[in-house]
């Protein structure tokens, strides 16, 4: 039976927000993409100090604030302080738009406050079972569990997840989707019936090899998996992924995805 999460249509993410206009993972950048009417918003989190979230998608802070060093090692507090604008620019560095604007990362919590009726796709990046029983505290008392498409490259934490929600939609891992990979390519998708994963969240291509495929995608829907492609941002690319079937895809770029979306 079909996950809550896929009663709408999953054919438009936004990746981390509106990127090309705000500063990613941010609050700016998530308002646009709501703004939007995005389907999904995709986004990453971080496990803190003090056993909290943070909304980034790197490990350490030097590619979008001042700050130096990894999240894991600040508390959602001290991570307040820094700019989450600063290094933000649309001219390769001549100028910075958002630097000094009151900008901040964003906790997890306030991102499900902010927006109660938006669906999340939320990364865990962090491999790490602490983890596990703190986000699905916060998880429950959003009530947020059908809204919420929990991804994660780690099986340990995808395994955890589904124990503790089973009605909650999860993607594959990174073992996983090469597994089911694996099944397809050598011709044996048939010994599985079942798969935990509800979305394969893929890139179209890994390498030199070709992944999305329309009988990949075929098959795919056959196990009742949806097929979502990142991180795509050119019109004809966009164009030919959704004629091979694909569900959803992810791009930096959702108002171009949208109006594609729309027209297709």
């Amino acid at each position: 039976m079909a996950k809550h999460f896929f009663d709408n249509d999953t054919r438009v993410f936004a990746h981390r927000g509106v990127p090309i206009e705000f500063p990613e993972n941010t609050l700016l950048s998530f308002k646009r993409a709501v703004e939007l009417g995005v389907d999904v918003i995709e986004t990453d989190i971080h496990f803190t100090k003090d056993k909290g979230f943070i909304v980034i998608h790197d490990e350490s802070l030097e590619r979008l604030t001042e700050g130096v060093g990894n999240v894991r090692d600040y508390s959602i507090k001290e991570l307040k302080q820094f700019d989450a604008g600063f290094r933000f620019t649309k001219d390769n560095g001549k100028t910075y738009p958002f630097k000094g604007k009151n900008i901040k990362l964003l906790s997890l919590e306030e991102m499900l406050n902010e927006f109660p009726n938006q669906r999340f796709n939320i990364d865990l990046k962090e491999k790490n079972q602490e983890q596990i029983g703190y986000y699905a505290d916060i998880i429950k008392r959003h009530n947020a569990q059908n809204r919420v498409l929990t991804a994660s490259e780690h099986s340990v934490n995808l395994k955890g997840i589904r124990k503790l929600f089973p009605d909650m939609a999860t993607s594959f891992s990174l073992w996983e989707a090469l597994g089911f990979y694996t099944l397809y390519k050598t011709g044996f998708m048939f010994l599985t019936s079942h798969f935990n994963g509800d979305a394969l969240q893929i890139p179209e291509h890994f390498g030199p090899i070709r992944i999305v495929t329309k009988s990949f995608v075929k098959h795919a829907h056959n196990k009742g998996i949806q097929v979502h492609v990142w991180t795509i941002n050119n019109r004809d690319d966009i164009i030919r992924l959704f004629n091979l079937g694909v569900d959803g895809i992810i791009s930096d770029d959702p108002i171009l995805l949208k109006q594609i979306a729309n027209d297709n």
